[in-house]
């Protein structure tokens, strides 16, 4: 049977190595996807302009294309965006145990209602106020992804990181 690892003793945790292998692969996958999607747009953008035919049938298509595909260029600028924030919480907070658990019929307007518990936490205050938990494309998660969550890093007041053990980013919470 598998054990699950130990959280890492570091100052931070993008000191932890696969903690940082695995940030690293998600950036370079949405930094590639976002150069072929631009390259795509460029050369849309080229033939629209260059090339020059007397039915046009190519550069119309061309033109007619341009301004779908700029939309596709916000998913990974998004994704990118959101890696920044993650980014910050891992270079300035260590990782922690923790319990995530969803709130049921806890409206949050930005993200799935969720509360995280810290293992070395005290049990006059056990738990969190309700933090919305949302990654870089879905505002509310599926549930069953949240619970399986078992590491924390940066704030019970201001919100944080929380992901599967091993450092593999599950998504951000913060306060709505």
């Amino acid at each position: 049977m598998k054990t699950d690892p130990a959280v890492p003793m570091t100052k931070c945790a993008f000191d932890d190595q696969e903690t940082r292998l695995t940030f690293g692969r998600t950036r370079r996958r949405a930094l590639i996807n976002l150069w072929v999607r631009a390259g795509g747009w460029i050369g849309l953008l080229i033939v629209a302009r260059t090339v020059e035919t007397d039915a046009q049938l190519i550069e119309g298509a061309a033109s007619f294309l341009l301004i779908p595909t700029a939309f596709l260029l916000a998913g990974p600028a998004k994704k990118l965006r959101w890696l920044r924030t993650v980014e910050a919480v891992l270079r300035s907070c260590p990782w922690q145990y923790c319990v995530v658990a969803r709130e049921q019929g806890v409206p949050v307007n930005s993200g799935a209602g969720v509360r995280v518990q810290l293992d070395a936490h005290t049990a006059e205050e056990p738990r969190s106020a309700t933090m919305a938990a949302r990654t870089w494309r879905i505002r509310r998660p599926k549930p069953g992804r949240l619970e399986k969550a078992a590491w924390f890093a940066g704030d019970l007041d201001r919100g944080g990181v929380i992901a599967m053990s091993g450092g593999h980013v599950l998504g951000t919470v913060q306060r709505p």
